[in-house]
């Protein structure tokens, strides 16, 4: 496992520990459902690397902040960190077709929450296509 994939992993676990419901009045995070793992699965199966990034040989990391509402409708998805935009509007697009989101809960109450998403961009994906 690379680096970068290693530490977006880490990223998504630590995130989303937070969110066992043990307690209906317990607060916790807006999550993917099925949970992190579930979340660097969708990535690995929805990212197409851009073409015109692989030629180039462009890597790096898109940081993508969202809205996650009440109803866990993802909304006002932007760029919060740049990479190249080709990269940036790759991300943008994976996010903007998540499935809904369990929202976060606040004294048992859906709330909206902003998240924040590292893409990472890695050559050496087993399944780009060169």
């Amino acid at each position: 496992m690379n680096m970068n994939k290693m530490i977006s992993i880490l990223m998504v676990l630590f995130f989303s520990t937070n969110n066992v419901i043990s307690n209906p009045q317990e607060n916790v995070n807006a999550q993917f459902p099925g949970g992190g793992t579930e979340l660097v699965k969708y990535i690995d199966t929805n990212l197409k690397y851009p073409e015109e990034a692989q030629k180039q040989k462009w890597e790096g990391q898109s940081l993508i902040g969202f809205t996650v509402n009440e109803d866990g409708l993802i909304s006002n998805i932007r760029v919060i960190k740049s990479s190249f935009l080709v990269l940036d509007n790759e991300a943008m697009r994976l996010i903007k077709m998540m499935p809904k989101w369990n929202p976060a809960i606040l004294n048992g109450t859906p709330k909206k929450e902003m998240v924040v998403l590292p893409i990472n961009f890695d050559l050496k994906r087993k399944n780009i296509m060169y």
